[in-house]
């Protein structure tokens, strides 16, 4: 279980961190963290060597199985925030 230290802020920061430890142990390389534009914000952007490729991370952290899973967190527009940023 995620316990940050400030709350909700805190615990999506741990999350994040989860998230790029795992990914990274995977072979693939941080290009950018929070990535902010007008159109929206990108947790994280990683690079694929294997793939040759860029890879657009949203992290989700769900505190109860009851509230459904990541997936399930994002709607339509937030899935349009994220295209239009990457």
């Amino acid at each position: 279980m995620l316990t940050g230290s400030e709350g909700a802020q805190g615990r999506g920061r741990d999350a994040e961190a989860l998230a790029l430890r795992y990914l990274s142990a995977r072979g693939l390389r941080l290009v950018e963290r929070n990535y902010r534009c007008r159109l929206g914000e990108i947790d994280l952007v990683m690079h694929d060597a294997t793939a040759d490729s860029l890879v657009f991370v949203e992290v989700r952290f769900r505190s109860h199985p009851g509230f459904g899973g990541a997936a399930a967190s994002i709607d339509s527009r937030k899935q349009r925030r994220l295209i239009n940023a990457a």
